[in-house]
């Protein structure tokens, strides 16, 4: 309730600002080019909406089959670190059934695919939106160096409680009671935000338990 997804509903041109302006690049988003706008984000909710499809068909999302580019599919969910799950452990592969929403796979797993449909469509800003809450601390942080280290030109957005997700990030916003609290690198909260430096301390003393 503190008005994290609200803001991103706002980037993702889904709600407009009651005051102020949504400005990309100095250019300011309205009616007549938020659909070019949008064109250019990809977006992974917390909970992925997955079809009684093939794995392929679920991460090219809209796509008709014989249209599916499958070298971008692999190279996407490479970067989303499902590719080896995929290839060794499911019978056929990315042609695979995944079930009714994807009943046949883990929430790890549907995430995963999730991150993968958003990089298919090489977006030039990624949000992510609790996206990884349901990846162990290992495949996450995989996950994450994947992502910073696939192309200077992708923006990433991220939305989450667990702070260890966020120490890569060029700036964090804390936010509370719809206010923007603190802002700063991890190093520089830590050091200056007494809310934040008590939830690193936390995140770090649970990582500690599980190494």
């Amino acid at each position: 309730g503190s008005g994290k997804t609200t803001t991103v509903d706002i980037i993702l041109g889904l709600l407009k600002p009651q005051k102020g302006l949504l400005k990309i690049d100095y250019n300011i988003i309205d009616d007549n080019n938020v659909r070019t706008w949008q064109n250019s984000i990809g977006y992974v909710p917390q909970h992925i909406y997955l079809i009684h499809d093939t794995v392929a068909a679920n991460i090219a999302f809209g796509v008709p089959e014989q249209e599916i580019d499958y070298r971008e599919v692999e190279r996407a969910a490479a970067l989303a670190q499902i590719h080896d799950f995929v290839t060794q452990e499911l019978s056929d592969g990315y042609k695979t059934n995944v079930g009714e929403r994807g009943v046949r796979l883990s929430g790890g797993q549907r995430q995963r695919i999730g991150i993968a449909r958003a990089l298919y469509r090489n977006p030039k800003l990624l949000i992510l939106d609790e996206a990884t809450s349901a990846l162990d601390s290992l495949t996450e942080n995989l996950v994450m160096q994947a992502l910073c280290n696939s192309s200077n030109d992708l923006t990433l957005v991220m939305i989450a409680h667990r702070l260890s997700t966020l120490r890569q990030c060029d700036k964090i916003y804390v936010i509370s009671d719809k206010k923007i609290q603190a802002e700063g690198t991890y190093e520089e909260l830590v050091d200056k935000d007494p809310m934040f430096r008590q939830l690193a301390s936390i995140g770090d003393s649970s990582m500690k338990e599980l190494s």
